[in-house]
């Protein structure tokens, strides 16, 4: 699957998993500047309960 093809959902999934598996924020595979690249950022760099917060807005889980 190509980078183009990958929701953001996906992306952001990818960078909390790789915040899990204890990569560095340098592993982000997308290119600097694309949007792919900033929502990996921000994924791998927002707390869990954030996370779980802007995932279920109206406090289901």
């Amino acid at each position: 699957m190509s980078f183009a093809e990958r929701s953001l959902a996906s992306v952001a999934k990818e960078g909390r998993e790789a915040r899990y598996r204890g990569d560095p924020v340098s592993a982000n595979p997308y290119p600097e500047g694309s949007e792919d690249y900033a929502v990996w950022k921000r994924a791998w760099e927002m707390p869990d309960g954030e996370a779980a917060e802007r995932e279920a807005p109206d406090g289901r889980r």
